[in-house]
Order: C-alpha cells, then sequence, then structure tokens
C-alpha cells in the first residue's frame, strides 16, 4: 500500500513466496570469459541435471536390488542363460553399487549440487538480512495483490498498529521514513531458506557416503599402490602382497570365513575379475555358533562367541555377535551376516538302478569331492550342502483340483485381491521334515547336476516315499572355483 498523503503508509512484504521479492534462481554467475564453461557451469548446476541424475540412480537401485549381488557366476549362468549372464557382467549388473557408471554418476550429482549450492548460497544468506525497504512506490503499485486506502487517525497511531499486527503474524518489520510517507518492510519466513541449504548439502554428504561405500577408496589404494585382484586358487597364506590391502584401509567391506574352532584374520573383498585380500588388525577366533529354533522349526537366533585377538597389543577380548548387533574393534564392525556348513562328515548310501548292481556307500566331508566310476566314464561326486532342519508347508487344500467354474465366490475373490499385500491366502501348517544333503554330480565336460535329498521318509497325498529329490541342471563355470565355505562372520567396515 502506497499513498502520498502525510497519513498514508507504504507496506513492503518479503515473504518466501513472495517472487519478485526472493532471490534469483540463476545464483551467483560463473566469472569466466569463457562461454564454454559458462555453459558447463550452468548445465551442472541446473535442476534438470539432478533431476536426470536422481532418476538414473533410482533405475539402479532398482535393477541392484531385483539382481542379487557379488553372487557366484554359475547362479548367474542358471538365471539367465550364458549369453545374457556374460553381457550382465560386461555392464557391472551384479556389483551395481560399485560399477564404475554408478560411482561416476554419484559424482556427477555431488558436482551439480555443489555448485548448485555454491551459487545461491550469497544471495540467500543475503536474502536473509534484507527487508526491501528501500521499493520504489512503482513497484508496489505493479505488485498482483495490493491495496491502497485511507486512515483516518494519525501517522504514529497508524505506524504501531500496523507494528502490532505484523509482530502478532509473525513479521518481522523495518520501518523507513520518506518525504512523502513512511515505508514499513516486513519479512516472514526467512528461515525457510535454510532448508534449502540443508536439503542440498544432505543429497552431497549421502552421495559421497555412497562413493566411499561403493569401493572407491579401495580401488584408488589398488591403482595408487599397484595392487590387483586375485583370481587363483590355494591357501589364503600363500597369496602374494601384490593382492593384499593394509590394516590401515580406512574403509572397506569385506567377508571372514572363520570355521567353528578356528581362527582367522583376513577378510575377501570381492571384486568383479577375482578377489583382494584384507588383513585386519586383529584376528577373530569363533569359539561357538549357535541356531536356535522355534516350534514349527523356522530360525529364531543366529549368535557366534568368538574371542577378538588384537594383533598390535595381545589383548584377547570376548564378544557376541547376533544378528543387526554387530561387536566393534579398532573402528571395525563384526557383523553376523550368514552361515553355512563347516565341513560335516557325510556317509551315503548308493542304490544304483541297474539291474545286477549291488549298492555301496560314499563317505565325504561337505566342501570336498571324490571320484565315481561308472563303467569307462568317471563323475565327480561333490558335496555341497548339509541342512539339519528343513522347514516346510504342509497346509492349504492338497486335493483341490483347480478354478470350478460352478464356484462363484465373489467375496472371497475381492478380499484375496485387496488389503494387505502380506496376508496369508492359505493356511500354513509348518514342519520339520529333518535332515537333508546336497550334492553334485560332474561329468567331465563340466556339466553337473544337483540333487537335494530328505534322508526320512516324507508323506503326501497320494504317497509315501523314502526320500525325496530335487534334480537341477547346473552349467560348466568359466572361472575358477571358490574355496568350500565355512561358517563365517563377516567384517563389513
Amino acid at each position: 500500500m502506497a499513498g502520498h498523503r502525510p497519513r498514508d503508509l507504504g507496506l513492503a512484504g518479503s515473504a518466501t513466496d513472495n517472487l519478485r521479492m526472493s532471490v534469483s534462481t540463476a545464483g551467483v554467475e560463473m566469472p569466466s570469459r569463457s562461454r564454454l564453461l559458462r555453459e558447463m557451469v550452468e548445465l551442472l548446476s541446473s535442476m534438470r541435471f539432478a533431476i536426470s541424475l536422481l532418476t538414473l540412480i533410482c533405475i539402479a537401485s532398482v535393477i541392484g536390488t531385483v539382481v542379487k549381488q557379488h553372487e557366484p557366476f554359475n547362479n548367474y549362468v542358471n538365471q539367465f542363460g550364458p549369453f545374457w549372464a556374460d553381457v550382465f557382467g560386461a555392464v557391472g549388473l551384479y556389483t551395481v553399487y560399485s560399477a564404475w557408471w554408478f560411482l561416476l554418476i554419484l559424482a556427477f550429482l555431488v558436482v551439480s549440487t555443489s555448485l548448485c549450492i555454491a551459487r545461491n548460497t550469497p544471495k540467500i544468506m543475503a536474502d536473509l538480512k534484507a527487508y526491501k525497504e528501500n521499493v520504489r512506490e512503482q513497484s508496489l503499485q505493479a505488485f498482483h495483490h495490493k491495496a491502497q486506502g485511507v486512515v483516518a487517525e494519525s501517522r504514529a497511531a497508524a505506524l504501531d498498529r500496523v507494528a502490532a499486527l505484523l509482530g502478532q503474524g509473525g513479521w518481522k518489520a523495518k520501518v523507513q521514513e520518506r518525504p512523502n510517507g513512511t515505508m514499513v518492510a516486513a519479512r516472514k519466513g526467512s528461515a525457510n531458506k535454510i532448508g534449502y541449504l540443508a536439503a542440498h548439502s544432505s543429497i552431497v554428504l549421502i552421495c559421497l557416503g555412497g562413493l566411499f561405500d561403493g569401493d572407491l577408496v579401495v580401488r584408488a589404494q589398488m591403482w595408487l599402490q599397484d595392487k590387483s585382484s586375485y583370481a587363483g586358487g590355494g591357501l589364503i597364506s600363500e597369496v602374494p602382497a601384490e593382492h593384499r590391502l593394509s590394516p590401515r584401509n580406512p574403509t572397506y567391506r569385506a567377508n571372514l570365513l572363520v570355521p567353528e574352532g578356528g581362527r582367522a584374520g583376513t577378510a575377501i573383498l570381492s571384486m568383479p575379475d577375482g578377489v583382494v585380500l584384507q588383513d585386519l588388525p586383529f584376528d577373530i577366533e569363533l569359539k561357538r555358533f549357535i541356531v536356535d529354533y522355534y516350534e514349527t522349526g523356522m530360525p529364531k537366533l543366529f549368535a557366534s562367541e568368538v574371542v577378538i585377538h588384537d594383533r598390535e597389543t595381545g589383548e584377547a577380548r570376548e564378544a557376541r555377535i547376533e544378528v543387526n548387533h554387530p561387536a566393534f574393534h579398532r573402528g571395525v564392525a563384526i557383523y553376523q551376516s550368514s552361515f553355512d556348513d563347516g565341513g560335516s562328515r557325510l556317509k551315503l548310501r548308493a542304490v544304483p538302478l541297474e539291474a545286477g548292481a549291488r549298492e555301496f556307500e560314499i563317505e565325504g566331508v561337505v566342501g570336498s569331492s571324490t571320484t565315481l566310476s561308472r563303467g569307462g566314464e568317471a563323475l565327480q561326486l561333490e558335496f555341497t550342502g548339509l541342512r539339519v532342519i528343513n522347514v516346510e508347508n504342509f497346509g492349504g487344500d492338497q486335493s483341490a483340483s483347480g478354478a470350478d467354474p460352478r464356484r462363484v465366490d465373489l467375496r472371497s475373490t475381492l478380499e484375496g485381491h485387496l488389503g494387505s499385500g502380506a496376508k496369508v491366502r492359505s493356511p500354513k501348517h509348518l514342519r520339520n521334515v529333518g535332515p537333508s544333503v546336497t550334492y553334485k554330480l560332474r561329468d567331465a565336460s563340466g556339466q553337473a547336476r544337483e540333487y537335494h535329498n530328505y534322508m526320512l521318509p516324507i508323506s503326501t497325498p497320494g504317497c509315501s516315499c523314502a526320500t525325496r529329490s530335487t534334480i537341477r541342471r547346473c552349467a560348466s563355470s568359466r572361472r575358477a572355483a571358490t574355496p568350500p565355505p565355512r561358517r563365517p562372520t563377516a567384517v563389513p567396515r
């Protein structure tokens, strides 16, 4: 409101939603004579470029969630086939979060957001202190939202009343005396612009965390210290020094395989073309591995009772590691990530299906293999796993014959499609069916068939059988075989 009479007051608003009085979105211009450089800075700091990068990160994150990461290459061959397994591996879909293109997108997003902050922070900070009291009357008249009137009171009384009303509304006012009246400039919501800086700074912080968590530091050390991935086999102690990282490595995510009753101090970092060994400043001794079950046979608790031996001080400290309850030592978080058979001894009885053939017994250890002869053909028997407990669902109507065209139950149909996606549509009856053993028979060409045999009789509707077998065909691997798994504790950062 602006007037030319002595009792008229002019008001200038400076709220954050007032586009005429807010800081320019262009920000600080790049002080450079190079037009190309100015255009590059303008592109990198633009909102469209940042949104495009965020879209690519979202797509890559979806792929990294759907496709299991850091699995053995044979698993991808079985899932996608040999051709597509090679294609997906070449573009890094099995290690999305450490792929060079994903780290490059994060780096560009850090640069883009940092430039946006650098260009807009000076004007935002200046706008936090400005009241815009020097605005001209012509500018006030050009506002879309404006009003003009005459008050029947003195200038001092009107000024006091306006100041009181602005104060009640949370506005901060500043008065400027002019020859033809009094200008009252008020501002509100300036702190909201701090949210702009905080939001963009958090994006930079999150992206930097992704860069440091995505093997960037490990790869930089490998490049600077002339380290390389190891693709061979053998004992960990025999791996040369050019495939090992220093215990002073500030950040890494690795796995440490520790057998029950054993001790280890060298973790393994999976890389696209092999592995890199990470020497730890301590050893982990696994005293006992604990698995607790519910009455249904479902696992209830996984825990590892360990002793951490510090190499520098010689101190031995006991700790208990559970899922989501890690132990910490020298800045390293030690998690319980998974477990596997630690080398159980197996004794199997083989019954040939050929007439006149005699049954025989085979002994072995999980993780090892033996040779079987069939005529002139030699087969490699690989013992891959032993599961003491197998929980199966025996609930539901096993004898249901599919859709019945005479049955129309609209209510049940709608309830089956509506509501929570986690609800159970058929009753479950979980029961432990006992131990099972998994093994592979591999021929001379490298092709293998995987068998999963239950060791106790299982009764199903219509039959009762002594064992139940699941057969899966496995393609041959063109990569070096990994060592047999042990009961591990994981050592991420």
